[in-house]
């Protein structure tokens, strides 16, 4: 029975190794999984974050041209500098400013007679009815 009790102890014994090194060799395995997934993701995100920054700087560019092309200056010219002197008006930046006035005037227009008109006022019919008996 001491023989048996010994056998079954030492054969626990070896499958606690055996499992220990199967263990050891999966968490082993797994780090250098995660090391590589790390370094994969940085990239990416390193990647992603360079491409992010060049669409911003492609939208900074495109709307710098649309609101040059709205005040009527070309869109491919930057901003003027300011120690070159006055900017001269062009037709296009005045007829934009003759329409942005007549907007503003307009809607001035519109509030003031808002205002100025009467409020239709509903009238309320009072009934009275005969107390329930």
């Amino acid at each position: 029975m001491q023989d048996l009790f010994q056998n079954y102890v030492s054969d626990l014994s070896k499958l606690r190794e055996a499992f220990h090194a199967e263990l050891t060799a999966t968490a082993e395995e797994l780090s250098k999984a995660m090391g590589l997934y790390s370094s994969r993701s940085e990239a990416a995100l390193a990647s992603f974050m360079e491409k992010v920054s060049t669409r911003g700087v492609e939208f900074e560019t495109s709307a710098m041209a649309r609101l040059n092309q709205f005040c009527g200056v070309p869109a491919d010219s930057g901003l003027p500098d300011g120690n070159s002197g006055p900017v001269a008006p062009n037709a296009d930046m005045s007829r934009i400013a003759a329409v942005a006035e007549r907007a503003v005037a307009d809607g001035l227009e519109v509030e003031s007679d808002g205002d100025r008109k009467p409020q239709a006022h509903r009238t309320i019919t009072l009934v009275k009815s005969e107390p329930a008996a």
